[in-house]
């Protein structure tokens, strides 16, 4: 989910005239701390079905898998957007802290789990919440910092987030057989305890601004903020209290004393609850485009993500050792970084269809997930893995192009909605792909499954372009 939050635009904040930000010096400090934040947040992540494969098979199958990896990307949104919320009230080091906390302390208590249902809480629902949290931090901070090199900064930082992702298979592999399971999950938790060095350095911004060279003709300079409405609740804030010193003053003993402060107490929920609906514009379910763009990427990401958890999985039960499986995922991410680096540079000259690729893109996914389920012959896995890393960038980088397409004019509120049902599908959708493994104890139709998820999408997008068409012809 990192290309979600990469994304977020929204409110500003504005700055003392003749003062911009410093577009490097502390910057690339912060730079570096995001760089690190994507790289042992996500590198992690993708060898999960490595690092916990003989931990799945002593607890009878691999069923357990898809449910840590639900409540994993579910906690990540719906935390992501609620860590968004708190940027408005705290600062980028404080709600930082709080996220690298919850990911050190998931990784602790990772540490000595023995059921499955301790690894969904541990690894699920506390790391998960605490990468989630950090990821708006991050993005937040980064866009504070940098604006006519920004593009070339993010650029170097997913370009970390890749390389992450080739090398920590890799490594999680060599320190298994080295040192075994619990020792690799210390050592994999030490190296993220650098997470909080990484929120240390997320300074405001305000310490590090520099004087404009065209300080008279300069405009404001800006930082981007997720979208989020308090003034409405400021006020009623203002407008209770207000009541309530009224009946203060009219007030002759305790009850009403006690009423009030009942009232008091009702207001803040009230409050908290309406910041989050202003945040979540639902009157855009109205458009039939929007909704249709909204399930259809939902479902996608649900098969794309499902999919990098329990590859490793299914190349174990095929007998492949585990060198041969780390090669393999290795090669996808490989082909996954050659592409997106291709895919920049050809989007750079030319103008593309972002919704058309995606809808490509994930018709050939659904036949690649067939057809690894189809032979476990190991050069046609290594060659199956290797085109769907080409292809799986069609996914993860122009999704946030899609959106655009379906709200140009909403694209922070959009992508709100897009982040709570990615995470909410997900918290449903992988625990059921879980029950299907339960029952079939088969890996095959868990992929099968995946590509049900991509076969939604597509069906979807083509019904809305055939009522689409047909509407203009019936307009003519």
């Amino acid at each position: 989910m990192d290309e979600a939050f990469a994304h977020i635009e929204g409110d500003s904040k504005k700055y003392k005239k003749g003062l911009i930000p410093p577009d490097g010096g502390w910057g690339y400090v912060v730079g570096i701390g995001v760089g690190f934040t994507f790289m042992l947040g996500f590198g992690s992540s993708n060898a999960f079905g490595i690092l916990f494969h003989d931990f799945f098979e002593e607890q009878g199958g691999g069923s357990g898998l898809p449910l840590v990896i639900g409540v994993y990307n579910g906690a990540l949104s719906i935390a992501g957007f609620l860590g968004g919320i708190a940027l408005k009230k705290y600062s980028f080091r404080q709600v930082g802290l709080v996220g690298a906390g919850l990911f050190a302390l998931g990784d602790i208590l990772t540490i000595f789990v023995q059921k499955t249902y301790q690894l969904v809480f541990t690894f699920g629902l506390i790391r998960g919440a605490g990468f989630g949290v950090m990821i708006p931090v991050s993005f937040t901070t980064f866009n504070c910092y940098f604006t006519s090199k920004r593009t070339a900064m993010m650029s170097a930082n997913q370009a970390m987030s890749s390389l992450a992702s080739i090398t920590f298979p890799m490594l999680v592999t060599v320190l298994l057989s080295e040192y075994g399971f619990r020792w690799t999950l210390a050592l994999i938790m030490a190296i993220d305890l650098h997470l909080v060095f990484a929120m240390l350095v997320m300074h405001p911004v305000e310490w590090h601004m520099i004087a404009s060279p065209n300080a008279l003709n300069s405009e404001t300079a800006t930082c981007l903020f997720l979208n989020i409405n308090t003034d409405s609740a400021i006020n009623k804030n203002n407008t209770e209290g207000e009541v309530s010193m009224k009946m203060l003053r009219n007030s002759e003993g305790d009850p009403e004393i006690n009423i009030v402060k009942q009232r008091k107490h009702e207001s803040i929920k009230k409050n908290i609850a309406k910041i989050i609906y202003e945040n979540v514009e639902l009157d855009l379910l109205k458009d039939p485009k929007f909704l249709s763009t909204l399930v259809g990427l939902g479902f996608a990401f649900v098969s794309d993500v499902t999919y990098l958890a329990m590859e490793p999985m299914l190349l174990f039960s095929y007998g492949f050792s585990q060198m041969e499986v780390t090669t393999c995922v290795m090669v996808g991410a490989i082909c996954d970084l050659i592409a997106r680096v291709t895919l920049a540079i050809f989007t750079y000259f030319f103008s593309v269809d972002s919704r058309l690729f995606f809808y490509i893109g994930t018709c050939i996914t659904i036949f690649l997930r067939i057809a690894l389920v189809s032979s476990s012959s190991l050069w046609f896995v290594f060659a199956i893995t290797a085109i769907s890393g080409l292809v799986r960038c069609t996914v993860q980088v122009l999704f946030p192009l899609v959106l655009v397409t379906a709200a140009p004019e909403r694209f922070p509120a959009a992508l709100a909605l897009h982040i709570l049902f990615s995470g909410v599908l997900m918290l449903l959708a992988d625990p059921m792909i879980g029950v299907i493994y339960e029952a079939t104890s088969s890996y095959v139709y868990c992929f099968l499954a995946m590509s049900f998820c991509c076969v939604l999408c597509v069906v979807l997008w083509t019904t809305e372009y055939l009522v689409n068409r047909t509407r203009k012809r019936t307009g003519a």
